[in-house]
């Protein structure tokens, strides 16, 4: 595994805080797969799995306007289902991240992406982890974020999954 280029800032951002989810008896949902499944008494609805996908989306684009990012790099590409024809290279517009974050959070995807200035990166991982890199500290986009409902944990390292298999 092979680190991106350090950016002097960056953020692990999930759903849930970290100390609840190590608890005993605490459960939790970490994929599409689970809407429908009960989750500490509470039946994980398609409207609350998708109001979380959209939390990420917003901090994307957050993170994007507070770094002036308009235009991303796919810097590393793994596998995508037929929904996606990504390739690594490919340039992506800011108003085009949507999906592709969707597509990662679902496991439909597994790509990073890269502002083509170099101040922001984005990355994901397994269980609804989004990692994300940038050159500036992002108050409002990490205030934003929090609001929201997400969880930043700052100073955790973005990775590219490209040396896993060597």
């Amino acid at each position: 595994m092979a680190s991106l280029s350090p950016l002097s800032h960056s953020w692990r951002v999930s759903r849930y805080e970290e100390q609840l989810r190590r608890g005993p008896g605490w459960e939790s949902w970490t994929d599409m797969a689970d809407v429908g499944e009960r989750f500490n008494g509470i039946v994980l609805s398609d409207e609350e799995y998708l109001r979380v996908e959209n939390t990420y989306i917003a901090a994307v684009v957050r993170f994007a306007v507070a770094t002036s990012a308009s235009l991303f790099r796919v810097v590393f590409m793994g596998s995508q289902d037929a929904n996606f024809a990504l390739s690594a290279g490919q340039l992506v517009v800011r108003s085009d991240v949507g999906p592709i974050v969707r597509g990662n959070l679902r496991g439909e995807l597994d790509c990073t992406l890269e502002d083509v200035n170099g101040r922001l990166q984005i990355a994901f991982g397994w269980d609804l982890y989004m990692y994300v890199g940038a050159d500036i500290p992002c108050e409002r986009a990490v205030a934003g974020a929090e609001e929201d409902g997400l969880w930043l944990v700052p100073g955790v390292p973005l990775n590219s999954w490209e040396d896993d298999d060597a």
